[in-house]
């Protein structure tokens, strides 16, 4: 969904139907919203801010949103697309990464590294604590054997 499809539902939501009415609620010229929702321009983040709030979006949805849409075609499979929180349970997303963002990590991870960080995620920040702490003390030492094996 672009900006402006985000814009205009959730302008309907709240019953906004023109957009002189639209344009003073949201404390921007009509003319800008209409050059956003019919014209497809990408005001500036600020904006987009005031918009979010105002209609009661996600604002940094809303402007990862744009930003991507800026992007050119060809690297927007580098970027990962932000997630809606309309899947989410108690404020928490049910699925803690979209199908998009998965694909992207399984360009720059290993699978094994990608089930690690599935593990990690799933213990308490107690034993995130004793993992953290017995990677660091493994790679401590073995700096210090290979700087021994070295003539250091």
């Amino acid at each position: 969904m672009n900006i402006s499809d985000t814009i205009k539902d959730a302008l309907e939501k709240k019953g906004l139907r023109s957009l002189k009415d639209a344009s003073e609620v949201l404390g921007i010229s009509s003319e800008l919203l209409r050059v956003i929702l019919n014209k497809g321009h990408l005001p500036k983040d600020k904006t987009l801010g005031i918009i979010a709030k105002k209609l009661g979006i996600s604002a940094p949805l809303l402007i990862l949103s744009a930003h991507q849409e800026k992007v050119p075609a060809e690297v927007k499979g580098f970027f990962l697309a932000p997630s809606s929180s309309s899947n989410a349970v108690n404020g928490q997303r049910k699925f803690p990464l979209s199908h998009e963002q998965c694909e992207y990590l399984e360009r720059i991870l290993t699978p094994m590294e990608i089930q690690l960080i599935r593990k990690l995620r799933q213990v308490s920040d107690e034993t995130k604590t004793q993992v953290f702490g017995y990677v660091d003390f493994m790679f401590a030492t073995k700096r210090v054997y290979n700087n021994k094996g070295n003539g250091s």
